[in-house]
């Protein structure tokens, strides 16, 4: 089980929602025959929909389970005026924790993240939720998602357990995480709140987990929307020939050569994208070629 934790490729379950069980049961059961085992998923999703109907399909099938390395978050929370808050309160973890188990017909997780940052709270609070956690049987791994470095610092001064996860949205219609170090001393304007974060997370061997990796900025369309993005497309369908491959697989392939420590999270319910995201998660392309598709961006090397 623990090998699972080197996938290079996630299948994230946020879009299971509109499926059927039987819909759900056949995705996941394709992606352990493709060789993926790592799932994603949050209590936020569908506001536990997403838990639920992969419940539904572990109850039926509960020999999958021990197939399946299974990662869930907590933190979002549906507000009553239907928008959101956020909570990562001592509180609120334990009883989402437990409620995310019941959900999903399993007794443990064996990756628990912190799904986004709450003003409110406390390392110290959340040390102690985590750890008898992870005491309980309930947590196996602990991570993060959408932290900067201060934040994992933080986090980690009370807590026992390493932080081994931090998941962010990288790609190519949102390469910040990598323009910061590319950048360094150079006056493109580049957001700071990533500042530092890829060489670290590298350093300190913290996975790094793509989210959206084929969106543009936050869920604004898709990388492959040839009218928005003209050259990028142009040059990831020269780079599918060269390489003979797809665009999908040539953008993954973007990430995937980052290192060792970066995985892609697909979000596809079709297994022929998540076969095409598989291919590209194998694929090397030259440095030349993956800094010519980097600039096809319109990012720019100093």
């Amino acid at each position: 089980m623990e090998n699972y934790q080197k996938s290079k490729v996630i299948l994230g379950l946020m879009r299971i929602t509109d499926l059927s069980k039987d819909e759900v049961y056949q995705l996941i059961k394709g992606a352990l025959d493709l060789g993926i085992h790592y799932f994603d998923t949050a209590d936020f999703y569908g506001h536990g929909l997403s838990e639920e109907k992969l419940g539904e399909v572990l109850k039926e099938h509960p020999e999958l389970r021990s197939q399946m390395f299974i990662q869930t978050k907590c933190g979002l929370v549906p507000a009553a005026n239907g928008d959101k808050y956020l909570d990562l309160s001592y509180e609120h973890i334990k009883e989402a924790l437990n409620a995310s188990l019941k959900r999903m017909n399993i007794t443990y997780v064996d990756s628990f993240l912190l799904h986004r940052v709450d003003i409110f709270m406390d390392n110290k609070e959340i040390a102690r939720a985590i750890q008898e956690l992870y005491k309980e049987g309930k947590i196996r791994h602990f991570g993060v998602s959408n932290m900067d470095i201060n934040i994992i610092k933080y986090l980690q001064e009370y807590i026992d357990l390493p932080i081994e996860v931090d998941q962010l949205q990288v790609s190519l219609g949102q390469p910040a995480l990598i323009s910061q170090p590319l950048n360094v001393n150079f006056p493109q304007q580049v957001p700071n709140i990533s500042d530092g974060l890829f060489f670290y997370l590298k350093k300190k061997n913290i996975a790094l987990q793509c989210w959206s990796p084929y969106q543009i900025g936050f869920f604004e369309g898709s990388i492959f929307n040839e009218e928005r993005l003209p050259k990028l497309n142009a040059k990831l369908k020269e780079l599918a020939k060269k390489y003979n491959s797809t665009k999908c697989g040539i953008a993954t392939s973007f990430l995937t050569m980052l290192g060792e420590h970066v995985s892609v999270i697909t979000g596809a319910t079709n297994l022929n994208y998540v076969k095409e995201t598989l291919e590209g998660a194998t694929l090397v392309m030259s440095k030349e070629d993956w800094y010519d598709l980097y600039c096809s961006t319109g990012n720019l090397l100093p």
